[in-house]
């Protein structure tokens, strides 16, 4: 699974930047994760075969704290 920070809600899009030292930036679609993702979470995505969101989980902010 890859790791993401929700940065920001932008237009229709929600922008996720990538917990690795290259911090790339990602664009999904804002309904896909609105409902449940707030800007500051951090998310783990695991995606499918042709690049669709598979599983969408936040991290609590405990095990977040572990890790660093």
């Amino acid at each position: 699974m890859n790791q993401y920070k929700l940065e920001r809600y932008e237009g229709a899009y929600a922008i996720l930047v990538e917990e690795s030292e290259f911090k790339n930036e990602l664009s999904v679609l804002k309904e896909r994760l609105i409902s449940f993702v707030k800007p500051g979470d951090y998310v783990e995505i695991e995606f499918d075969a042709i690049g669709n969101l598979k599983h969408v989980a936040i991290i609590p902010k405990c095990n977040k704290m572990e890790k660093a």
